[in-house]
């Protein structure tokens, strides 16, 4: 699922049998992890290499201060961008 991922959204995110990712539209990668457990995680989704390399995922922070919907997603956009400068 794609959608930007707000406070409201965040609340509402329920845990499942296991781990599911809600994902954001802007920008490419960034989502919010819920666990089994209820816990809620922002993450970072992204590729050092191009189409043809693996996947990395990358722990910004749990849901609660300091992390909000937008100050992870300023850090998700920061983290690309080294990224693009090839620092991993």
């Amino acid at each position: 699922m794609a959608a930007k991922i707000t406070k409201r959204t965040v609340d509402a995110a329920k845990p499942g049998d296991r781990d599911h990712f809600l994902w954001d539209t802007d920008p490419k990668g960034f989502g919010l992890k819920v666990t089994p457990a209820g816990n809620k995680v922002y993450v970072l989704q992204y590729r050092m290499g191009g189409r043809e390399s693996l996947a990395r995922r990358f722990t910004i922070g749990k849901h609660g201060s300091p992390w909000t919907p937008d100050t992870a997603r300023e850090e998700a956009r920061r983290l690309l961008a080294d990224v693009g400068k090839g620092i991993d």
